[in-house]
């Protein structure tokens, strides 16, 4: 059994019963197309180019692609998160992560909350762990106590939590209530000695204020992974990450340690 095709261009076109089937460079089969054609596995080329058969599924089931769109429940995602994934399945990364990521951020009550955060965590280069929870940085006292109340203990390996109700969601008042992380760039604006990395599920998130650039945020609950040296920023992060991948089983993404590193350098 072997079907007639032409690479051309960008495209690459597969004629099977008379039909023919074109996939752009750009659609996450492409490449399995070609490597099929090429060894001449026909079942699979057969396989990949019937859209019906082409579904791929991750996680619990609730995230799956259908060529270069992503599902939550069946119901097509047009945001930042899915076009990033897609994105990584185009160039052939895994995106487990970012599965996990999802599953713990569409369980988040906060429909605010789930619009934003991923913007956030990208555009403050701030990395998604194994597990999908996300680190981000935090001052506090120089006995580990919050800046702002003094009562609670921010000690590594403690975890911190109130109330959710009790956070402020609106993210236009920029200074209240609620459990604070940030960027790398906002540790300049606030206040304290020390420097901590939390580590939080996207579920806890709560609001991420306007000002400063949206580059700081509110939360119910967060595990403090480390402390960061000031002087000693990279060795601080890595210690961190380690005895977190330790923890885990597992390992964070090199390329987002990496650029997580770089942020920690500036």
């Amino acid at each position: 059994m072997t079907f007639p095709f032409i690479l051309q261009g960008n495209n690459v076109t597969v004629v099977i019963g008379n039909k023919p089937h074109t996939i752009s460079r750009t659609h996450i089969t492409y490449q399995k197309v070609v490597d099929a054609i090429k060894q001449g596995d026909w079942q699979k080329v057969a396989d990949l180019v019937e859209p019906k058969k082409v579904v791929l599924n991750y996680g619990k089931g609730n995230v799956s692609v259908q060529g270069d769109q992503l599902f939550w429940k069946g119901k097509p995602m047009n945001n930042g998160l899915a076009t990033r994934m897609i994105a990584m399945l185009q160039d052939e990364f895994p995106i487990e992560p970012l599965v996990n990521f999802m599953e713990n951020l569409m369980t988040n009550p906060s429909k605010r909350a789930v619009d934003e955060l991923y913007g956030f965590l990208e555009k403050n280069s701030l990395p998604i762990t194994p597990d999908g929870h996300f680190l981000a940085y935090k001052k506090v006292r120089n006995d580990y106590l919050d800046i702002h109340s003094g009562t609670m203990d921010n000690s590594p390996g403690k975890i911190v939590e109130m109330e959710r109700n009790e956070v402020d969601d609106n993210k236009d008042r920029t200074c209240s209530v609620g459990l604070h992380f940030c960027s790398r760039e906002y540790l300049n604006h606030f206040g304290g000695e020390r420097i901590i990395i939390v580590k939080i599920n996207p579920r806890d998130v709560v609001s991420i204020p306007s000002d400063y650039n949206d580059s700081k945020g509110r939360c119910s609950r967060y595990e403090i992974v480390d402390e960061i040296d000031k002087d000693k920023a990279d060795e601080a992060f890595a210690k961190a990450v380690q005895a977190k991948a330790e923890q885990e089983a597992s390992v964070i993404a090199e390329k987002e340690i990496a650029d997580f590193i770089k942020a920690a350098r500036a």
